[in-house]
């Protein structure tokens, strides 16, 4: 124990957006911040980077710097509460957070005691006001939900982990033209002319700014636009993959498939007029009884109890019973086998 600490707090910006909204269809996108999201009541599928997971109401999930990812509302009548927290809030305080991912999702890990505290405060940011006295709290509330996430911070044992994505990239002037030119024919040779840089440090800069090659950058860009046809418009499926840059259907399925884990037409058969409506104002002003509906929820989860007697290894016991049950099932698959 030193008898004497020390310590200079230099006034790091504090910057956060939280969000209430209804879940509705895929909006797939990607961001430099990182994502809390919280299921406030519902049933919905979210996808990142093409894996799929069911999230039940309470549910918490972490969404990782440039990752692209989409929801789905299983049930039409699903609420999220979504927080982003820039990298660079970690970053500016020693974090290394190139070097691994945040890996938080309840519905895989139920028992961790740090689920409801999460709640607690996310609950009561939420339910802050924006006056100066106020300013103190949010404070308090931003640092306790950063350092539980660190909690949940798994660093790379080796380096396949993709590159942290950087929010003043040397690739604007490139990502804007993409963002124009999607839908036409473009090659790394092409983008390269248009940005005067070299194919092979054009090619470097993508990866180490955006942790993403050139031609999956292209990809996120074309397949954007045509979740969103597909669902906004009657076209054909193949006019869809035309239309935003596919050279044809089988290329969109293939890359449809690949970061959405089903067809085009298999997620098109999922769409429902509930889910039209809601997307129709996505992420916009909630009805009066939505807001009721969650305020309520909110309210309950400002003033509850964290149970923290739970013991945090509980689920270590769990797996072990796990491995050992499984272990028994495959000697008896075993001696079945031989018996026949």
């Amino acid at each position: 124990m030193n008898l004497r600490e020390q310590y200079q707090f230099d006034n790091l910006s504090v910057q956060f957006d939280q969000l209430v909204y209804r879940v509705g269809s895929y909006h797939y996108n990607w961001h430099y911040e990182i994502e809390l999201l919280w299921l406030l009541k519902g049933h919905i599928e979210i996808n990142v980077d093409g894996s799929i997971h069911e999230l039940q109401t309470g549910d918490l999930y972490v969404i990782n710097s440039n990752s692209g990812h989409a929801t789905f509302a299983i049930d039409p009548d699903s609420t999220c509460l979504r927080l982003y927290l820039s990298p660079d809030f970690f970053i500016n305080q020693g974090v290394e957070l190139g070097g691994g991912n945040f890996k938080l999702d309840s519905s895989r890990d139920q028992l961790n005691p740090l689920y409801a505290s999460f709640r607690k405060d996310m609950a009561q940011l939420q339910l802050l006001d924006n006056q100066a006295s106020a300013a103190f709290q949010k404070n308090s509330l931003f640092f306790s939900i950063s350092q539980k996430l660190l909690e949940f911070f798994v660093p790379a044992e080796n380096n396949k982990e993709k590159p942290l994505a950087k929010r003043q990239s040397l690739l604007d002037d490139a990502i804007s033209y993409l963002e124009e030119n999607f839908r036409k024919e473009v090659s790394l040779e092409s983008l390269a002319q248009a940005t005067n840089y070299s194919t092979t440090y054009l090619s470097k800069l993508f990866k180490s700014e955006l942790g993403i090659n050139f031609y999956e950058y292209l990809t996120r860009c074309r397949l954007q636009h045509a979740v969103k046809a597909l669902a906004d418009t009657q076209l054909k499926i193949a006019d869809i993959a035309y239309e935003n840059g596919f050279s044809d259907i089988k290329a969109f399925n293939k890359m449809f498939k690949k970061h959405f884990a089903l067809t085009p037409s298999e997620y098109r058969k999922q769409l429902n007029p509930d889910l039209r409506v809601i997307d129709r104002s996505f992420k916009e002003e909630l009805s009066p009884e939505d807001q009721q509906a969650a305020l309520a929820i909110l309210q309950e989860q400002a003033i509850s109890q964290e149970t923290l007697q739970i013991n945090p290894c509980s689920y270590c016991a769990r797996d072990d019973y796990q491995e050992k049950y499984n272990e028994l099932l495959a000697k008896l698959k075993a001696i079945t086998s031989t018996a026949d």
